[in-house]
């Protein structure tokens, strides 16, 4: 693998191993620029390979909250026609024929324009039937993580988020191209516009005086109490309204470690997706 790493590195590309017993990198990367020295240092046996978000951003499509039946039949029919069946894919979420990530794009307004740009990039499947598209970084956006942009869709863009690639073990390239590609339209310049100054992320779900429901708080409890099923989104929540109402995020720490399906929760996702809520809310004064 060390030679696949160096091979990446040569097109511009940087790339860490990842164990593939825990699925977490065996290393530290975290703002330590990828040489040919780094990567000639580590070992790669029984590794398999993680791409670095620098330079690059990556489009995440999870399928973690449907049939385990139907996300198989979903992954045969992306390998047998390719990334050309999103375009022709409906769902209809009102007779329960959600299909995770994929019925969030395919119900979105700028569904076209993604499916458009996605036609001229690199893009690869995951073992639970998911897919990455991936885009080159332009100049002049502030890119950075954003988690459940929709329901089922993560953003990697932060230089230290990365996703397992090919030749990994479950990845599989669905359309290879010889450079990727920018992201042309509305969608890229939206999601990573300049944040507003933001005093309550939760505006919307404040507390009812007969239910005393919260969203965030709700999902800090499920996080501290180990009762997540939607783990990233339910941190990013829980951390937005502990940091608007000062309240210690150590017990949101209990995530760490966590397995669903083959996914480790690691240190790392749990800082960069605590970054990016305490980024939401503009949340002053915390260190």
């Amino acid at each position: 693998m060390s030679k696949t790493a160096l091979s990446f590195l040569s097109k511009g590309y940087q790339v860490i191993p990842l164990s593939r017993k825990t699925g977490t990198p065996i290393t530290q990367f975290k703002d330590i620029p990828v040489t040919e020295e780094f990567i000639n240092s580590l070992n790669w046996d029984n590794c398999d390979i993680a791409l670095l978000m620098r330079g690059i951003w990556c489009i995440d499509i999870d399928t973690h909250n449907i049939d385990e039946e139907l996300a198989k039949q979903l992954k045969n029919m992306i390998k047998i026609f390719g990334a050309d069946l999103l375009s022709v894919l409906k769902t209809d979420d009102n007779h329960n024929l959600g299909l995770d990530g994929y019925s969030s794009l395919f119900n979105y307004e700028h569904k076209e324009e993604i499916l458009n740009n996605a036609k001229n990039t690199y893009i690869e499947q995951t073992t639970s039937g998911g897919l990455h598209i991936l885009f080159r970084k332009q100049g002049g956006i502030d890119y950075s993580q954003k988690i459940s942009v929709l329901d089922g869709v993560d953003i990697k863009a932060n230089d230290n988020n990365y996703v397992k690639i090919f030749p990994s073990v479950g990845r599989e390239v669905l359309q290879a191209v010889n450079e990727l590609s920018v992201y042309e339209g509305k969608f890229e310049k939206e999601i990573f516009r300049p944040p507003k100054i933001v005093t309550n992320y939760f505006s919307e779900y404040l507390p009812n005086k007969i239910t005393g429901n919260h969203a965030g708080k709700e999902a800090f409890e499920r996080v501290a109490t180990g009762n997540s099923m939607n783990r990233n989104d339910d941190l990013f929540k829980a951390a937005c309204w502990a940091f608007e109402n000062n309240q210690d995020i150590s017990d949101l720490y209990s995530i760490v470690g966590t397995i669903k399906g083959r996914d480790v929760f690691t240190p790392e996702e749990f800082e960069r997706t605590v970054e990016s809520a305490r980024k939401k809310v503009n949340f002053v004064g915390w260190n």
